[in-house]
């Protein structure tokens, strides 16, 4: 591959990142999911919640991922025009994740910060992986309503309603605020799955 080829590719990605990044930017209900989520997490830390705030808060960064997701399934078949710009759709999954990945952080050091727990990066990392996660599910699901409630219903009541119940596999399970590879796992098997089905089904 020539230096021509490879700049031209590079350039490509570049401007791939720059699209997914400026359209996570620009969609109202993202400010509007990561304002609510700090608002609530400032809330429950002058209440004085035993526990980790995040524990709650992770509801703001699961629905922000499944919004990030099915935004242009939303909004009139945008995802056609994007397909039409960038066929290659495990490429384009990829990309949509990262931009996400990346948008995301910065919101959830804040957040976490505000929880008290700065020191603890691993609490900025769960809320970024169950971003993915709910980006994941939004993907496979293509709806708002119902891929919110999935993860929601999941992480917030199945994940502890299992703990409590079968502690032996709780090893294999999510835990916020704790940067585990469980939530790791989880966060990949999610993008894993999107990604794949993404690749194979029509927009």
């Amino acid at each position: 591959m020539t230096g021509d080829h490879v700049a031209v590719r590079t350039a490509g990605v570049a401007g791939l990142m720059r699209a997914e990044i400026t359209k996570l930017l620009t969609l109202p209900s993202v400010w509007t999911t990561v304002s609510l989520s700090w608002a609530v997490t400032l809330l429950l830390r002058l209440v004085d919640l035993p526990g980790s705030v995040l524990v709650h808060t992770q509801a703001g960064f699961l629905v922000l991922g499944v919004l990030a997701a099915v935004q242009e399934h939303d909004r009139g078949g945008q995802i056609r025009a994007t397909l039409l710009a960038m066929p290659r759709r495990l490429p384009l999954a990829l990309a949509k994740a990262v931009a996400l990945t990346l948008v995301v952080a910065p919101a959830a050091v804040f957040v976490a910060m505000t929880a008290g727990e700065a020191v603890d990066v691993g609490g900025a990392g769960y809320l970024v992986l169950a971003a993915v996660a709910g980006w994941g599910v939004g993907m496979l699901l293509r709806n708002g309503v119902g891929a919110a409630g999935t993860v929601l219903g999941g992480y917030l009541v199945g994940v502890p309603l299992v703990r409590a119940r079968l502690p032996d596999v709780a090893g294999w399970l999510p835990e916020a605020p704790l940067f585990s590879p469980a939530a790791v796992v989880w966060a990949l098997v999610a993008f894993g799955v999107a990604a794949v089905v993404f690749r194979l089904r029509d927009a």
